[in-house]
């Protein structure tokens, strides 16, 4: 973060944090990104949303944020992962 400051490197950052420290830790964190409106097209924005929410238990919440990553999918490959986490939930 002091080397190259952005949305996507807090982005990461949170979801290492939610790893030591648990989910709601990590959402948190993404909820203090600055610039948050800037990962509103980045899937991976709502697919980490999802895996966080889904780990506090609240599947319907994490299937919601899932399914934005399915609409910002960039490709196949991330759709179809996307999906499985929705399925998951």
């Amino acid at each position: 973060m002091a080397m190259r400051p952005s949305p996507i490197v807090a982005l990461n950052r949170a979801i290492a944090i939610a790893q030591s420290e648990g989910p709601e830790r990590g959402l948190d964190e993404i909820e203090k990104i600055a610039d948050r409106d800037r990962l509103a097209t980045y899937p991976f924005h709502f697919a980490a949303l999802g895996e966080l929410e889904f780990r506090r238990g609240r599947s319907e919440i994490a299937r919601e944020h899932f399914r934005a990553a399915v609409a910002q999918a960039r490709n196949p490959m991330e759709r179809r992962l996307f999906e499985k986490r929705i399925s998951a939930c």
